[in-house]
């Protein structure tokens, strides 16, 4: 006799459910995702005891007949595709046909819908059974009220979280699907209390306000630009704005909230060296592009795609988000809050001006008749190492060390953009103080090294180094070089430099409580003014911070 069984059609619905459906923040973002694609432009999502009672998804889209409302119930139905060809020109969200019977699978779901000028009905599934159908009074669209979530499946309760982080999923997947659809009203309400709102009128200002809060666009960068066949927008939050994960880095394509680790990457190094290190921006990346370039069926929860050449997307990403950031005349940390910054749950806020307007804050392209430092004069030292400064909108503070680190890492950077690969001989040979692993790296990658300007005798003793490098950096450049190849088996020329020019700019510049005259003081101040990013040091630290004259006012209690 057998022992293989073919299962029954509920029995691998429920197995099949737990790719789709692993917590009710899975339900919402399906649900939702198939009210997008049935073209609402209202979307309300209640939520009730963070899922487990109750998950209502309410729309206006187009809706359903009689016939399809238990059709959309049934596994691999679905009015998206129809033929293999189909996968490649994948347009709408969802595809597979498998939501609605995968969240049926595991709960209650009453579905009622109406097609505009026909009457509503309703349909009922316990646990994939149909438990009830007839007709139903609504608005043209449709209702879907998913109950009783894993009253089935009792074992799927011990995976689920605790409240606060389950009602924390459902926020963020509503956030991501809200980003997503500027153009789509969308309410989000837990346990009879409104958390979220968005207007619907396509005004990202307004919407990343609504999403993330208050006061958050103020000094937006935005750019748009058309990479042969993608076009590609980006909104990036001040980068005084910024948080402790990679979390708040969203990435849409064609409209569909998606995650990709080598693009999240590229927007978090084009902020680089504009954030402290082990802080990230926020940041929002619409690429709208033809469909055949890139592979949606890979995940069953359609969050991960494929790209054709996606290292090439990265780096103009990247390319695209420093060059934004670089041009803009960004606004000083204000206040002597700055130090001390404001914090929104992990959200790091920087002292921004309350007075200043929610949308006059779009700065003007850097050119030479806009600099981005303002003029102000010299008043005095503090403590030896701050420069403090005047004009008529207040006190300015400027760190010298952080200052001058920033003037010598842009001088050293644009240096070494393109090192000639000749090689220095050493008079003395220099001996490497390496574990014996690192050399038989050196011993095996010794072509990549003398390719780049080393030069070695026998024994992995230095005889020779690259004309740019300087002789303190030997070692820094050396375990650069390993770590590179160890990770990459090849050597990333821009990070060495970005590396070295960190480093040597650090050890150069002038330390705290090192005196300057007036005219190294004012040489400082015009160096850094020419820079192109004169806000922060290389590590991210701010190298100006403002005191306007408004708060000066308010701490004398001039003004309340």
């Amino acid at each position: 006799m057998p022992i293989i069984k073919q299962m029954d059609a509920r029995l691998a619905d429920m197995i099949a459910a737990g790719e789709v459906v692993d917590r009710p923040a899975s339900i919402v973002k399906e649900l939702v995702e198939n009210a997008i694609d049935a073209n609402a432009n209202r979307i309300t999502v209640d939520i009730e005891a963070m899922g487990m009672k109750a998950i209502i998804v309410t729309d206006n889209g187009s809706g359903m007949d009689a016939e399809d409302a238990h059709l959309a119930f049934l596994r691999h139905a679905t009015s998206k595709i129809a033929h293999p060809g189909d996968l490649n020109h994948i347009a709408t969200l969802g595809f597979r046909g498998e939501a609605l019977a995968a969240i049926a699978a595991v709960s209650k779901v009453t579905l009622k819908t109406r097609q505009k000028d026909a009457e509503g009905v309703y349909v009922t599934y316990h646990g994939s059974s149909l438990q009830g159908e007839g007709a139903a009074t609504l608005n043209e669209g449709t209702v879907v009220e998913v109950t009783d979530l894993f009253f089935n499946t009792p074992a799927r309760f011990k995976y689920i979280k605790s409240e606060q982080a389950e009602k924390h999923a459902i926020i963020d997947i509503f956030d991501r699907l809200a980003l997503a659809n500027p153009g789509i009203r969308m309410t989000l309400t837990m346990d009879g209390n409104m958390v979220k709102q968005t207007y619907g009128n396509n005004d990202f200002y307004a919407l990343i306000d609504q999403i993330h809060g208050s006061r958050m666009t103020r000094d937006m960068t935005v750019f748009e630009t058309d990479i042969q066949k993608i076009k590609l927008t980006g909104y990036l939050l001040s980068p005084q704005i910024n948080r402790a994960r990679k979390k708040d880095v969203h990435l849409f394509v064609n409209g569909r909230t998606i995650k990709n680790y080598a693009l999240v990457q590229a927007v978090i190094d084009g902020y680089h060296s504009f954030l402290m290190v082990n802080r990230y921006p926020i940041a929002l990346i619409h690429l709208v592009m033809d469909p055949s370039l890139l592979d949606v069926n890979v995940h069953p929860q359609k969050t991960e795609v494929k790209f054709a050449n996606e290292s090439l997307l990265a780096y103009h990403i990247e390319h695209q988000v420093k060059n934004a950031l670089l041009k803009k005349n960004h606004r000083l940390p204000e206040g002597l809050k700055t130090i001390a910054s404001e914090t929104i749950g992990d959200i790091h806020i920087q002292q921004l001006d309350l007075d200043a307007p929610t949308r006059g804050d779009n700065q003007p392209a850097a050119t030479a008749d806009t600099p981005k430092l303002p003029t102000f004069d010299y008043v005095g030292t503090y403590a030896g190492t701050y420069l403090i400064f005047q004009n008529d909108e207040g006190l300015f503070m400027m760190d010298q060390h952080a200052a001058e680190e920033r003037i010598r890492y842009e001088h050293y950077f644009k240096a070494l953009a393109h090192p000639v690969k000749a090689t220095r001989p050493l008079m003395i040979p220099y001996p490497l103080n390496l574990l014996n692993k690192d050399l038989d790296q050196i011993r095996h990658h010794r072509a990549v090294f003398i390719a780049h300007g080393f030069d070695f005798d026998d024994d992995v003793t230095l005889t020779g180094i690259p004309v740019w490098l300087i002789e303190d950096e030997v070692d820094i450049a050396i375990e650069t070089m390993l770590s590179m190849l160890e990770e990459k088996t090849e050597i990333d020329l821009s990070v060495l430099r970005d590396r070295l020019a960190k480093d040597i700019s650090c050890k150069g510049a002038i330390k705290a409580n090192q005196p300057l005259s007036r005219i190294e003081i004012d040489g400082l101040v015009a160096n850094l003014k020419r820079c192109q990013n004169p806000y922060t040091c290389p590590h991210g630290r701010p190298t100006v911070i403002k005191l306007s004259e408004h708060e000066i006012e308010r701490m004398f209690k001039r003004v309340i």
